[in-house]
């Protein structure tokens, strides 16, 4: 039985969230739609005393710092480099909340849009349908011979997963069932490069946002108010949650170690979505590098797929490689 790795882009999530630029307009739209006025002041929190409105301040800053600097992961980059820790801390908490509220809200105008069809891509569905085993647990089964390395905050995949669950399962169970939390000492079947959204770390250890039920946004809103408090004084962290591969930290070190550990063990290699953008250059790099020279197969899946970025990363004479430009209805699935 051959091992299977996705290794996902955020083209993998195309049809449910923001990707790229999208996600800063996303995120100073949400801000905009639900606060009283539009006179968004980005130097300015007029709602301190309000901790919902905050949240949504926080979202909208960060959102159009992203449009300034071109996608939210160049801001942040930015903050690193400038060692403004505190600001970096500030943007974590804004992705998650973004990309929680996003997911969770049941009336969110800016989702209404042919752009954004599904609030869990089929696509995810789709493959799961056609992977999960049934051994006789109380949760359906990942093959252990399929891994996914992701540079994606989303939770598409395990969304997707958890629908094929009893609907009574919780997030905490759905974590303990596929492990895809950074808090677990094994390897990792699904390894998020720059973490994931909606969870945090606080004096009862990791805790998810995400069980609170779906609704509308100021309801969501209205029950997950305590985080930003919270937040500010230190009580709860989510910088342990949101983290960038490219951070020189333990965290870092520790899911590139994971995912290079993937990549060496793998047969099949489906690269779905990612376009390689510069700033991880050097981390694809490393994850290349940890591939079989001898016996290994590459399928791209990409619309806008590039040729050339694999040939700067590997010797693409001595690896099979299959372009797939037209199939994007569906994750490609090997016979293998």
């Amino acid at each position: 039985m051959k091992n299977i790795t996705y290794f996902l882009g955020a083209g993998a999530s195309y049809n449910a969230c923001p990707i790229w630029k999208e996600q800063g307009n996303k995120m100073l739209e949400m801000s905009l739609e639900y606060q009283d006025n539009s006179d968004f002041d980005i130097y300015k929190n007029p709602y301190d005393e309000d901790n919902e409105k905050f949240i949504l301040w926080e979202i909208g800053y960060f959102g159009k710092k992203a449009i300034e600097f071109n996608t939210i992961d160049t801001y942040a980059k930015k903050l690193l480099l400038n060692r403004s820790i505190d600001e970096l801390d500030r943007l974590k908490f804004a992705v998650s909340m973004f990309f929680t509220l996003w997911q969770l809200s049941t009336d969110l105008k800016i989702r209404d849009h042919e752009r954004y069809k599904d609030v869990i891509d089929r696509r995810y569905i789709d493959l799961l349908a056609k992977l999960l085993e049934n051994k006789g647990e109380s949760n359906p089964t990942i093959p252990t011979n399929i891994n996914i390395v992701t540079w994606n905050y989303d939770l598409q995949f395990e969304f997707a997963y958890k629908s094929f669950c009893d609907n009574d399962r919780s997030w905490r169970d759905i974590k303990n069932t596929l492990k895809f939390t950074t808090h677990y000492k094994d390897s990792q079947q699904i390894c998020h490069l720059n973490g994931y959204h909606g969870f945090y770390l606080g004096d009862r250890g990791e805790t998810d946002l995400l069980d609170r039920g779906k609704g509308t946004l100021n309801e969501i809103l209205k029950a997950e108010a305590f985080t930003i408090s919270s937040v500010f004084n230190g009580k709860i962290h989510f910088y342990d949650h949101i983290n960038y591969a490219w951070e020189n930290n333990d965290l870092s070190t520790l899911l590139r170690k994971r995912a290079k550990n993937i990549f060496s063990q793998t047969d099949i290699l489906i690269i779905i979505g990612y376009s390689f953008p510069p700033f991880n250059k050097e981390i694809d790099k490393e994850l290349f590098d940890a591939l079989r020279k001898d016996n290994v197969e590459i399928i791209y899946q990409d619309p806008n797929l590039d040729e050339n970025f694999l040939n700067l990363l590997i010797d693409t004479s001595k690896i099979k490689i299959t372009y797939l430009k037209e199939r994007n209805d569906h994750f490609h699935l090997p016979y293998s």
